[in-house]
């Protein structure tokens, strides 16, 4: 069972929001007491080997695991149609998840995520990561990883949080995660056909996935898809409010 945080007590809205690498279910602390008083449940779990989720076997790392994990963990709540959001490397578990259950996933958003599959230059780049935390630990990931996570015009807090969330990782869990994103497959199909509302959200000033890359979601009005000006790739944290509105604005046309 992954360990989890719930917020809220709405029936007829719940919202699973899936962090992303290599962090875990904290950053969302930020904003989900906010999803909730307007009226949603929402679960934030910790994936596979992050938090206090118990670890992932390496072979069988991949995102589609990762979203039978998530769908696993939905289960026992017992809900007809949830709305399932991740950030960055959640989004693409998020992605995962639609496509294998279409019928109970009723809205999918990505937040600081994409939708196409890595450039063989980024699979490469994961590959080296992964050799390196083998050898090192996760503390051959900072100052960067945590800089790119907050943004140069971060300030110290934010910057020190990120290195916390990226010290406290457990290495065998960022190392399955990196070789699970490699081996994505493009799912812009999946997000390009999903039948809900769908969720974008980007900061301008995103260092890891550039907002060029962000997902286009302008089909329908119950779309929402919020450009985030100076927002890096923690929106959540950087710009709590507004992610949170933004979530709020797509969990109501949920149940529109």
């Amino acid at each position: 069972m992954l360990a989890f945080d719930s917020t809220g007590h709405g029936r007829d809205s719940v919202v699973v929001l899936i962090h992303g690498w290599p962090l875990n279910r904290s950053i969302w602390s930020g904003v989900a007491a906010r999803i909730a008083a307007a009226g949603s449940r929402v679960l934030a779990p910790d994936l596979p080997g992050f938090g206090d989720s118990p670890s992932i076997e390496i072979a069988r790392a991949t995102v589609e695991a990762y979203a039978d994990e998530v769908a696993r963990f939905i289960g026992p709540f017992r809900v007809r149609r949830v709305a399932v959001a991740g950030h960055s490397f959640g989004g693409y578990v998020a992605l995962a998840l639609a496509e294998r259950l279409p019928d109970q996933v009723a809205g999918l958003g990505l937040i600081a995520s994409r939708t196409t599959a890595d450039s063989e230059t980024a699979r490469q780049g994961r590959h080296d990561t992964i050799e390196k935390v083998r050898q090192s630990g996760t503390k051959v990931l900072l100052p960067g990883l945590a800089e790119k996570l907050v943004g140069p015009r971060a300030g110290p807090t934010w910057r020190h949080q990120a290195e916390l969330l990226i010290e406290r990782a457990r290495p065998d869990g960022v190392i399955a995660a990196l070789a699970a994103m490699a081996n994505r497959p493009d799912r812009t199909a999946v997000f390009d056909s999903f039948g809900g509302p769908r969720l974008v959200i980007h900061g301008t000033e995103d260092g890891l996935i550039p907002v060029s890359e962000a997902a286009r979601a302008t089909r329908t009005p119950a779309d929402v898809r919020v450009i985030l000006e100076g927002s890096a790739h923690m929106p959540m944290w950087d710009a709590s409010e507004a992610t949170a509105e933004a979530i709020i604005a797509w969990t109501r046309a949920l149940r529109a």
